[in-house]
């Protein structure tokens, strides 16, 4: 897109872009990594209308590449001369190359090494890629310390009320700390949150899903997202002929969401391989449809050491493709999407996948969270606390002690006891 036409658009701010700026004066390439129609793009657009308005950028040292429009790729693809040839080095300014679909272009990493070795005080490159298992494969040896990686996920809640343009929902939200208290929100305030939460549960985070307004439109925008990321990752980019099997694959995956994954379980339910149940898990975990969390363990004995947990990063594309779009207090899985959210939520609030999570004993003793990197943080999700009870988690509280324990919940605020804090809504 040309850039006069980038600085029309009406782009909405995203909380990953001042982590992103943060490092704009630096030498570094910043490779956004993340799912198909999750805003990668519109984050470069919006990081170039930044640039602008900051006065301190012109538009003529601002240049974009789509890796998706043959004429660009074919220009990537010669490498780091035929790319000097339109960005020419300019030792009195600095120029900015923003380059889409990167996971497209011939050896990508050995032109992104050459730019920034060559020219890193000339050039600051932004660049986007949809599969994280290429890129990071490609880029593992030759970006080692000339590269620094942002993954990007559907919107959270904050970021979904901004989308809406619910300036005053978005606040009351962003203003608070992950652990501040809930309790002195106003009753019509947390009612009008607890509305669009709802909604948000439903169809997701996807920022084409939250700005559309009709519901029937948005399932069939959700199932073209979907067959999109089946024919432009599954079939062309990783190699998969067999697209029934995969599917069945990813609906077994939707359906025990939330759930302990076990490939020889999963391997007998569905009549296929165990290499090809891991292959397709790597697959749907690399390309950001999926999260692979790990369990949280001292005692070797007592508590699971190995098999992980699965979620979809995304409710809307869960519920795709299980076709149920079902209110919350009808669903047999209300806990499953309930912790979807939270487990996108936390993610953004805590950046690093590996920090999160879970803590299950053999016994069948479980807490959904556990945040263990600066903060250690126990985090379970109820739909109500009606039947709650603290004597349920009293063996991990007495035994690791975690800073504080969280219940997140759609209920409205009660009284806190100890450590107790309850959530209705993580930012």
């Amino acid at each position: 897109m040309d850039i006069k036409n980038i600085l029309k658009l009406k782009l909405y701010n995203r909380l990953i872009i001042d982590q992103i700026e943060n490092w704009i004066n630096d030498k570094e390439a910043i490779l956004l990594l993340g799912a198909r129609q999750t805003g990668k793009t519109s984050i470069l657009y919006k990081i170039i209308q930044n640039l602008i308005n900051s006065e301190k950028v012109n538009t003529e040292d601002i240049y974009f590449f789509d890796a998706e429009n043959i004429n660009h790729l074919l220009i990537l693809s010669r490498g780091i001369d035929e790319i000097c040839k339109i960005v020419k080095p300019d030792e009195n300014k600095k120029k900015y190359i923003f380059l889409d679909e990167i996971q497209y272009v011939k050896n990508i990493d050995k032109t992104l090494k050459l730019l920034v070795d060559h020219y890193g005080n000339y050039f600051k490159i932004f660049a986007t890629g949809s599969s994280s298992l290429e890129i990071k494969n490609k880029f593992k040896q030759s970006m080692t310390g000339r590269k620094i990686i942002f993954e990007v996920y559907p919107l959270s809640f904050y970021e979904y009320l901004t989308f809406l343009e619910e300036k005053q929902l978005a606040d009351i939200i962003k203003n608070r700390n992950f652990s501040d208290d809930r309790s002195d929100i106003a009753y019509e305030n947390m009612r009008q949150l607890k509305a669009k939460y709802l909604d948000y549960l439903l169809y997701g985070g996807y920022p084409r899903i939250v700005l559309e307004s009709d519901e029937n439109k948005k399932k069939i925008l959700l199932d073209e997202i979907y067959s999109t990321y089946i024919k432009k990752d599954v079939e062309a980019f990783f190699k998969i002929e067999d697209i029934e099997k995969f599917n069945n694959f990813v609906k077994y995956a939707a359906i025990n969401s939330g759930q302990i994954f076990n490939a020889n379980s999963a391997s007998k339910s569905l009549g296929m391989a165990r290499k090809t149940i891991i292959r397709y898990l790597n697959i749907l975990n690399m390309s950001y449809i999926i999260g692979v969390i790990r369990p949280f363990y001292k005692n070797k004995n007592k508590e699971i050491l190995k098999m992980p947990k699965i979620y979809f990063y995304d409710n809307g594309i869960r519920n795709s493709i299980l076709n149920n779009f079902n209110n919350i207090d009808s669903r047999v899985d209300s806990g499953v999407v309930l912790e979807t959210s939270a487990y996108l939520n936390l993610l953004k609030y805590f950046n690093k996948r590996e920090n999160i999570k879970f803590w299950r004993t053999k016994t069948g003793s479980e807490i959904d969270f556990i945040i263990d990197g600066e903060k250690f943080y126990a985090i379970e999700c109820k739909k109500s606390l009606a039947n709650f009870s603290i004597n349920k988690y009293k063996d991990f509280l007495e035994n690791y002690m975690p800073q504080k324990f969280f219940v997140f919940n759609l209920d409205k605020e009660e009284n806190s006891k100890s450590l107790i804090y309850k959530l209705q809504f993580v930012i």
